[in-house]
């Protein structure tokens, strides 16, 4: 299947412009978003793309930059690897992350903990960006605190399944449940556990929050998008270990988080740290 890719300049640029337009996109379709350089470059599948649609958009919010590129799909994973530098975390005991494929770069410097070896195809989660990159270091800073071994996991909205790996690969209680509501995501996420041999150690489910069962998880981690974070707040608590329980959430702009911790606040969960990269934050907070 081939893709559509639309990249669009926002002039004057700021990160509310770029959540709302990444929000509205997502709504018509469009399933991958990469931001570089106050422009954002929006992924649809060809048969699904609607200039029309697009323009309506972008006409609302005073938007009139924007150029479209075909991207036939045998040249998709070829791109990513292309792209994909190894991604090294120096937190804690340490981790690196490279693509699969003969041709890729092995990183041997810092020695670290964990290696981890993931093709992106369609699905978000390689490391570069923002959000995982923080999440992963809040991921080694709690296993260097034994806060990951032999706790129930859940990474909701798993995506590669890069935080649901680095989980299992830390003694997480088998098995770590990995949920994502598209399918490709679902099976790209089945794929890399096979690639990082744990795949008898990650259950990847095609699901949603409503799987979440009540006092069930240590950890739940969710590295989306903020409208659902904070819909889905007293479901994250209630899903948590009373008295302890910890909850990751990444994917939004630092300008979201009051909202967040307002949401949290009425659910019974405390900030336990607060992290911030390029304009992105992540919140930690415990179930109280």
């Amino acid at each position: 299947m081939e893709h559509v890719a639309v990249t669009i300049t926002i002039e004057p640029y700021s990160p509310e412009t770029e959540e709302i337009l990444v929000a509205e996109l997502a709504g018509i379709g469009y399933e991958g978003f990469l931001s570089e350089d106050h422009c954002i470059t929006a992924y649809i599948p060809a048969n699904s793309f609607k200039e029309s649609h697009l323009r309506i958009i972008l006409d609302t919010y005073g938007v009139t930059k924007y150029s479209r590129d075909y991207i036939p799909e045998k040249n998709w994973n070829a791109d990513w690897e292309l792209r994909f530098n190894p991604v090294i975390v120096e937190a804690g005991k340490g981790c690196s992350i490279r693509t699969s494929g003969n041709g890729s770069m092995v990183p041997v410097w810092p020695p670290v903990a964990y290696r981890l070896v993931i093709k992106p195809e369609l699905a978000f989660g390689t490391g570069h960006h923002p959000t995982t990159f923080m999440m992963l270091e809040s991921l080694l800073h709690m296993d260097q605190q034994v806060l990951i071994k032999n706790r129930k996991v859940l990474d909701l909205g798993t995506g590669t399944g890069i935080l649901a790996i680095l989980a299992s690969k830390m003694g997480a209680a088998v098995p770590v449940h990995a949920l994502d509501n598209d399918r490709r995501c679902v099976n790209s996420c089945r794929e890399n556990a096979r690639r990082n041999r744990i795949a008898h150690k990650v259950n990847v489910l095609h699901g949603d929050a409503s799987f979440i069962q009540s006092g069930r998880y240590g950890l739940i981690m969710a590295n989306i998008h903020r409208n659902i974070l904070v819909s889905e707040m007293d479901t994250f608590s209630r899903g948590l270990e009373p008295g302890g329980g910890d909850l990751l959430l990444s994917g939004f702009f630092t300008t979201d988080v009051p909202a967040l911790l307002d949401a949290g606040q009425k659910n019974g969960l405390v900030l336990q740290e607060q992290k911030e990269k390029e304009g992105w934050s992540l919140l930690h907070l415990v179930r109280s």
